[in-house]
């Protein structure tokens, strides 16, 4: 990047500094994902979320080569400032290095990434309509298509491109192709995150009758813009800094950029996994103290109303909810003792 050393360092810090938030983020997630509900038991092969598992660790193999992209050419940059001075000099811009090009890469396919989970669960929510989603497929194949010429520019970087006149900043990167491409994702990002908002308010306005099922939508929608504002906040941010003349503001929300896009998924997870066992824990106390206060009624007739909550509770409960038997089954015995 076209930056003095002093800036490069200045920009690993701040990105390492975010790195270490996700990866934080990113440990609780994977415990969701890949241990039970509760302890540190692996999940059965069956339990485990393999589409979402398989996302998690993509967004992190990207983060990760871009951190250490960077801090390879921060190094490089501070231990050779005069061969840095005379490539610049003959090429009038930064090289076409192939450590810009994975790190560009990987920055949009982890947007490309997050947009089409986000897409599925909109496709879910509408009941898979059809209509709903043409258009942001139609933005998402041409994020697609935009990142494959971001990589061409890259590559080939012809004079003819270079020499044009730009009405964005190209000294740090293919500003001109990073602007539609960002702008691309705004735009899908807040129209699914729009419909998916209105979908669950419209549910949840009509479902008032109940107030459990009210109060979980209201958290699906409370996670869901929270998340969703952090992804567009960066990505809003990432897609103004390439119209101003400033490099280090350019270098800041691209080395945050990538990482703040993993929080937002991570918390998804993290938040609606731990939201479903605080749920199954405080309707098993209820059933519980229902439990207790039965057996202490019929207790001269000599029946043990407790097996047969136990028995209720461990069948039909499907496969997400196979990890709270254990729990159920250990409070049943000791309740009956």
């Amino acid at each position: 990047m076209a930056l003095p050393p002093d800036e490069n360092v200045a920009t690993l810090f701040i990105g390492a500094l975010m790195y270490g938030l996700y990866f934080s983020t990113l440990l609780h997630c994977i415990r969701w994902l890949l241990f039970t509900d509760e302890g540190w038991k692996l999940r059965r092969l069956g339990q485990v979320h393999w589409p979402m598992l398989l996302v998690t660790f993509l967004l992190f193999a990207f983060s990760l080569t871009n951190l250490a992209l960077a801090l390879r050419s921060t190094m490089k940059d501070v231990t050779e400032l005069q061969t840095q001075a005379i490539m610049q000099k003959v090429a009038g811009v930064p090289g076409p290095t192939w450590v810009t090009l994975v790190m560009c890469t990987n920055a949009n396919l982890s947007s490309l990434i997050a947009d089409l989970v986000l897409m599925h669960r909109c496709w879910l929510v509408w009941n898979k309509s059809i209509k709903v989603m043409v258009f942001p497929v139609f933005l998402w194949v041409g994020g697609v298509g935009l990142t494959a010429l971001q990589a061409y520019w890259q590559v080939v970087q012809s004079q003819h491109i270079l020499h044009a006149w730009q009405p964005v900043n190209e000294s740090v990167g293919p500003g001109t192709i990073l602007t539609p491409y960002w702008g691309s994702v705004i735009i899908l990002n807040a129209y699914s995150t729009g419909f998916i908002i209105y979908k669950i308010w419209s549910v949840a306005k009509t479902s008032s009758q109940s107030q459990i099922s009210t109060r979980q939508l209201r958290f699906v929608l409370r996670v869901l813009i929270e998340s969703g504002a952090l992804y567009l906040t960066i990505a809003i941010i990432h897609f103004l800094v390439w119209w101003t003349p400033n490099n280090f503001a350019i270098s800041v929300s691209s080395a945050i950029n990538l990482p703040i896009i993993g929080i937002a998924f991570n918390l998804i997870l993290m938040r609606t996994y731990r939201r479903r066992v605080d749920e199954e824990l405080s309707e098993f106390e209820g059933e519980q103290r229902k439990s207790q206060t039965s057996g202490l009624e019929f207790h001269h007739s000599g029946v043990s109303t407790n097996v047969g909550f136990a028995t209720m509770m461990t069948t039909n409960q499907g496969s997400i909810r196979t990890d709270a038997e254990d729990r159920r089954l250990n409070y049943s015995g000791t309740s009956e003792v």
